[in-house]
């Protein structure tokens, strides 16, 4: 049998348990790689390699840095400042500051992490404004502002980070630090607008909805040292800064920037390897070995190949093929993983594109944000999802989030090729 036709069938087996995630993702990944070597798609070293990346290692340091924002109390900080604020005294106002808030935050740390400090602060501020300020019609789209911001930065969200990895193996242009931002940026500000011209329509699909948004869920005060918050602040933005200047490799900024925390016990050694997301870590590594095996065995070319002849063969428009792919890319994390996603499509666009002779990095970046930017059901991203402790309906996530979602990929399908370039 050929090895495209081998690497046909792990694909096919991948995706359908990426999409009915029967086995966690992560051993999803690391099995799809693992037979990619064993059935000779790829060498036993090139399934494993994607965990010395330097992809790899960077967001394993993001995740230490970002903990230790929410560990020293910085986040909590930035939460109090809100609820003693102005804006906590009218609902608008304060919907418009957390819907900011969290897209900014989430740009640079866990999205999940975000929504998590939020629920509790926006639940505590309606508690004491009697009635003022109602929890429900916030919260569901902060959740929304977090998956949002999450995909305007490269470190903002796994799935870019797998991007990156993939693409850095593919032989694709890398991106860097801000390389998504150029059209995130302008698209969340037309989310906030969103936002903001919706209010009415947010209130008006909520209405029947009880306000169950649980006070308790705020943690237990820690005691906060003032030095450790300034000190992990400082540490992320110049690790912001590090990235857009390019001083070091990004692997060595992130790890440094961990190293000092933990040395410095922002966050304890053992609770930073703890808390890690290690089943992002599997993912990353493993799904790089996954895409080479797709690669060199010839199925990705072979899928490329049938898919441009569905849409007219040499002559098919590039920019109909982005447009279909953004919208199956957009539709399907809907319903599943964003990261699974596009470890899923980007071994199979990127032949794509090269066939065509246009730009596979406008591609990748196509599906990326496609796969950051769907919100209209609960389970389309983590940060979405957790907003359902507050007694959300999934038509509630259809109705508000459904237009926006629509909007965002007609936008994302026109800006990508100015931007980027096709």
């Amino acid at each position: 049998m050929e090895k495209s036709t081998i690497a046909l069938i792990i694909m096919a087996i991948t995706i359908l348990l990426f999409v009915t995630e029967m086995i966690p993702l992560a051993v999803t990944a690391m099995g799809a790689s693992l037979a990619m070597a064993i059935t000779g798609c790829i060498k036993y070293g090139d399934a494993v390699s994607g965990f010395s990346a330097p992809v790899t290692h960077m967001i394993a340091g993001m995740l230490v840095v970002g903990d230790a924002v929410f560990e020293t109390g910085l986040a909590k900080r930035i939460g109090d400042w809100l609820q003693s604020s102005m804006f906590a005294k009218n609902e608008k106002a304060l919907l418009t500051a957390v819907v900011f808030i969290c897209l900014l935050m989430s740009a640079f740390l866990s999205n999940s992490a975000t929504i998590a400090t939020f629920i509790p602060i926006v639940a505590v501020i309606a508690a004491a404004s009697h009635g003022k300020i109602q929890g429900k019609h916030i919260v569901i789209v902060a959740g929304m502002a977090a998956a949002f911001g999450g995909g305007a930065t490269l470190v903002g969200s796994t799935a870019q980070l797998v991007g990156q990895a993939i693409m850095t193996k593919s032989g694709v242009k890398p991106m860097e630090i801000f390389t998504l931002s150029k059209l995130m940026l302008p698209l969340c500000v037309v989310f906030m607008g969103y936002v903001w011209l919706a209010y009415p329509w947010i209130k008006k699909v909520l209405s029947d909805m009880e306000e169950t948004i649980p006070a308790s869920q705020q943690e237990e005060v820690k005691e906060v040292v003032e030095w450790k918050v300034w000190l992990s602040g400082i540490v992320i933005v110049l690790c912001i800064t590090g990235f857009v200047l390019e001083v070091w490799n990004v692997a060595i900024i992130a790890l440094t920037a961990a190293t000092i925390l933990i040395a410095t016990n922002c966050i304890g050694y053992k609770k930073a390897m703890r808390n890690l997301d290690w089943n992002t870590l599997m993912i990353i590594g493993a799904s790089q070995g996954f895409a080479l095996g797709l690669d060199k065995s010839g199925a990705g070319k072979i899928i490329a190949t049938t898919l441009i002849k569905w849409c007219g063969g040499p002559e098919a428009s590039a920019l109909v093929l982005l447009a279909v792919i953004v919208i199956v890319a957009n539709v399907l994390t809907n319903f599943m993983s964003n990261t699974a996603l596009v470890a899923m499509l980007l071994p199979i666009v990127i032949p794509m594109a090269n066939q065509l002779g246009v730009s596979a990095e406008t591609f990748c970046i196509g599906v990326i944000i496609a796969s950051n930017t769907s919100i209209s059901t609960p389970i389309a991203t983590p940060a979405v999802t957790q907003t359902l402790v507050c007694g959300y309906r999934y038509n509630d996530f259809v109705k508000i989030g459904g237009p926006i979602n629509i909007i965002i990929a007609i936008l994302t399908v026109i800006g990508l090729p100015i931007v980027y370039g096709l």
